[in-house]
């Protein structure tokens, strides 16, 4: 695979396509109703659970230096991770006295949780890559 390849396919082309896979779910639901914030309300541990370890899957791919990789792979999980909440958020109003804290609480719990595995997933990586080196 060329260089250049494995640059484009990297995280950020990942988490590109994860913001706009959830702007465009929250653009099918707009303007927001009941049942879409349900759905996005059982749905919103997806973005730090799952979203953020796969990106840890760009290491699968040859080319790019590991140490370059990581920082590549940490700076794509905070921008995007950010701006994937920020379409969630907005695709889950739904104004209603009842609904309880909901949108906000999305927009402040998402990326936290996502900050946390991102740590969890780098001092694993940087562990794996700092063992192989020395080997």
């Amino acid at each position: 695979m060329s260089r250049f390849v494995s640059i484009v396919l990297g995280p950020e082309l990942y988490w590109l396509v994860v913001c706009a896979l959830v702007f465009v779910k929250g653009e099918k639901s707009s303007p927001p109703d009941e049942a879409v914030t349900a759905y996005l309300d059982a749905h919103w541990a997806w973005l730090p659970f799952i979203f953020v370890p796969l990106t840890f899957a760009c290491f699968i791919m040859p080319g790019v230096g590991r140490w370059w990789l990581l920082l590549r792979i940490d700076l794509a999980i905070a921008v995007g991770l950010v701006v994937a909440s920020f379409f969630f958020a907005n695709a889950m109003t739904y104004h209603k006295p009842s609904a309880g804290p909901g949108a906000g609480t999305a927009f402040m719990v998402i990326p936290i949780l996502g900050y946390v595995m991102a740590f969890v997933g780098t001092a694993i990586t940087a562990l794996f890559i700092w063992l192989r080196q020395r080997a």
